[in-house]
Parts: C-alpha cells; sequence; structure tokens
C-alpha cells in the first residue's frame, strides 16, 4: 500500500520513483502533476517496485539500525551516536560517533551527512592516489560524487570518481571499488580482459563483488526524500 505522504513535490519536470532503504517507495513529482496519473505510473510499475522490495526486505546484510539512523558506518566499523557537551565537532571516540549537543535534533541528520562528505573527501581521494601509485597508474582527477547508483566510475577521460558512501564499507570492499575504477584506466570496458586484470590484483574480487552487492543499499542512505 503507498502512503501518499510519500510523494515530494519537486521543480522537475519528470515522475521518479525510488525504493529508499528501508523499502519504501518516495515519489518525485512536479507540482502541478494530478495524483491520480501518479498512482496510474505506481500501477504500471508495480512490478519494478515489487522486485525492489522483495530484494531489500530479503537481504539478510541490511542493517536495521543504520537504516534508521540509531547507528552510523565507519570503513565498516558500526558506530553509535552519542549527544554531548564534550565535543565541540563530530569525531569518532572507539565505538561512538561524539555529535555536539548545540546541533538542533533537526539538523543532526545534516550535520552527519557533511562530516561524512568531508571524510570521505579526505580518505577516498587518499585511497585512490595510495592504490594508483602502487599500480603504477596515473588518474586524471579523483573525486568524491553522489552517484545514486554507483559505488564509482571512471570515465574515458581518466577522471574517477568514488560514491561518497563507500566510507561506510570495509576497507577490503573500498580497496575493492578503488582498483575497480583504476583498472579501467587499462580496459575501459567490462571485457574479459578488465576482469583478468582486476583478478591480478585482487584474487578474490569476484566474492568481494558479490559481498558489495549484498550492502548497495547502503548507496540509498542519507537521500533528499
Amino acid at each position: 500500500m503507498f502512503d501518499p505522504r510519500n510523494i515530494i513535490r519537486t521543480n522537475k519536470r519528470t515522475l521518479s520513483l525510488m525504493v529508499n532503504a528501508k523499502g519504501e517507495l518516495i515519489v518525485h513529482a512536479p507540482y502541478n502533476y494530478p495524483e491520480h496519473k501518479i498512482f496510474a505510473f505506481i500501477k504500471e510499475k508495480e512490478d519494478w517496485i515489487l522486485k525492489k522490495q522483495r530484494a531489500i526486505r530479503s537481504n539478510s546484510y541490511i542493517n536495521p539500525n543504520v537504516v534508521n539512523y540509531t547507528a552510523f558506518l565507519f570503513l565498516g566499523k558500526e558506530l553509535t551516536p552519542l549527544i554531548t557537551k564534550d565535543v565541540k565537532e563530530i569525531m569518532i571516540s572507539d565505538n561512538k560517533l561524539l555529535i555536539p549537543a548545540k546541533f538542533p535534533s533537526e539538523k543532526v541528520l545534516g550535520r552527519v551527512e557533511k562530516w561524512y562528505r568531508k571524510v570521505a573527501d579526505e580518505v577516498l581521494v587518499e585511497r585512490v592516489h595510495y592504490m594508483a601509485e602502487r599500480l603504477k597508474l596515473r588518474p586524471n582527477e579523483v573525486t568524491t560524487n553522489n552517484n545514486k547508483t554507483r559505488w564509482g566510475v571512471c570515465d574515458n577521460h581518466g577522471n574517477i570518481a568514488i560514491n561518497w558512501r563507500a566510507i561506510f564499507l570495509p576497507p577490503n570492499l573500498l580497496d575493492y571499488i578503488v582498483v575497480h575504477e583504476l583498472c579501467h584506466l587499462l580496459e575501459f570496458n567490462h571485457t574479459p580482459a578488465f576482469w583478468s586484470v582486476v583478478g591480478n590484483v585482487i584474487p578474490d574480487y569476484q566474492m568481494l563483488r558479490k559481498h558489495l552487492k549484498c550492502l548497495n543499499y547502503l548507496i540509498l542512505l542519507f537521500r533528499k526524500e
């Protein structure tokens, strides 16, 4: 059953659907788009929606605490948020994510996202350069991005962008993403030759690839809904 409260009106001209990390359907629609047409579109896409929802709800890797933002991930480590007056900026201490008490409650998630993005810009970009040096490869520009479906991208100009949410992942999966994109500098398409290059660097890449697929729900976190 679709909750009409999950219709978000935007300035975009097109209608779009998204199943979030909780398995809820979110609809983005133009301001003047008739509601009956929205429901007709949902009905038309019902099979796709149900497939997405089944995939999310049957995924045993999904961490409900992370999905509900009652816990946060950093390089595979689960952190418990703690609102405290003892810090002025967000920081990690042991297994806790310390959050300044001065932040208004309705802005905490936004502040956490901003912190994640800042740290990701440093950690992820540095990791790409480190692995590139090890592999004797030279990417052009290295950045982070906010891609909706992909962990990493390498374009035909040699620019590499890693999804900032990769900061949630364990180091071995992060390195797989980085190596995957770097290998596109040698083989641009996903040919047998490409996978051979990846396998030479990460022999167990197939296992890591399967594991990463189970964690794809993390790409849906911190989306503006």
